[in-house]
């Protein structure tokens, strides 16, 4: 039904796209305003100034600053990604401007590429994959004395926010114990056995099989799995990033899996991407590379829609917007 109390004015959101599909969606999700919000489109490579300078809101993948200083009337920014690393100028929040994240969305896609990730180790995908290509039923013996089962074992999910949670929810699922590292232990983080500050880092390597990494990149978290990480790591270990590559300090990653000092690693994202084709990464027996799939999912815009239509809901009733960007953070 149409929002009970429209404003005086619509509120006017630019989406800088030319996505039919994200505009029907979005249409979609804010037809129950009626004359309360007005949804406009254009190109980012060749915005109409006018519609920007108007902007109360602009939906975007990024936000060049030029393009930030033409909307003078910008109240609030909703990205649609989750990570906003390398996206945070100062001059985005000029003025007092809300900045919100698409934090949550991916999460359903996330937790499951994880999951096939651990499987896929744990069932010698991998092998069985190069065994199928080369015809060859007597890898078998071989495939199978590397098989182990995730029942039993203890994940650490370094990032127990909305992707960390979804992750922790599946591998309790497949029976396995989860420690999720997180900034405020006293907050309720479902899927997560046990909590720790981010203090207790290396013991939640010590303690377990396999260390997924899910937090965003920011000053803090770059390259907070290295040497002293790999050193600590169990031999039998594996690690999954999920998150973005500058996480890890890929020199000390690869002399990992090179040396066998960790049983393997699962990685969908890289410092530089796409991924170089003369990369060591790419011939490693114990890495599975995925090429930055990990959130894709063809559910992504619709429930990109939904979360803009929820905003737009507390936005207009005044109560404070989700997953609001803290600048000194950097999410």
């Amino acid at each position: 039904m149409p929002y009970s109390t429209p404003p005086k004015d619509p509120l006017r959101l630019v989406c800088l796209t030319t996505d039919n599909e994200l505009h029907e969606k979005l249409e979609q999700a804010l037809e129950a305003y009626g004359s309360a919000v007005r949804l406009e489109m254009t190109d980012p490579k060749s915005p109409d100034t006018d519609i920007i300078a108007d902007a109360d809101a602009l939906l975007c993948g990024s936000l060049p600053d030029a393009l930030r200083a033409s909307a003078r009337n910008l109240k609030w920014v909703q990205f649609w990604s989750a990570g906003v690393d390398g996206k945070l100028s100062p001059a985005l929040f000029v003025d007092g401007v809300q900045v919100t994240t698409a934090s949550g969305i991916h999460a359903a896609a996330c937790s499951e590429h994880v999951l096939a990730l651990l499987l896929a180790f744990a069932r010698g995908l991998p092998q069985s994959f190069a065994a199928q290509q080369a015809r060859d039923w007597s890898a078998r013996r071989a495939i199978s004395e590397a098989l182990f089962e995730l029942e039993g074992k203890t994940v650490g999910i370094v990032g127990a926010g909305a992707i960390g949670q979804a992750v922790g929810v599946r591998c309790q699922a497949f029976g396995m114990r989860t420690i999720g590292l997180c900034r405020d232990v006293s907050k309720p983080t479902p899927g997560m056995d046990v909590t720790l500050p981010h203090l207790q880092y290396h013991d939640l390597i010590l303690a377990s099989d396999a260390v997924v990494l899910a937090l965003p990149l920011t000053p803090d978290t770059r390259m907070m799995f290295g040497e002293d990480e790999v050193e600590i790591m169990r031999k039998d270990a594996y690690v999954i990033n999920i998150g973005r590559g500058g996480l890890v300090d890929e020199t000390w990653l690869l002399k990992a899996l090179q040396n066998r000092w960790i049983a393997g690693a699962g990685l969908d994202v890289f410092v530089d991407e796409p991924l170089p084709a003369d990369s060591p990464f790419w011939s490693l027996p114990n890495c599975i590379i995925t090429p930055h799939t990990g959130g894709n999912t063809p559910l992504y815009w619709p429930r990109f829609a939904r979360l803009v239509g929820e905003q737009t809901a507390r936005y207009l009733k005044g109560e404070p917007l989700a997953n609001v960007v803290d600048p000194a953070l950097g999410y």
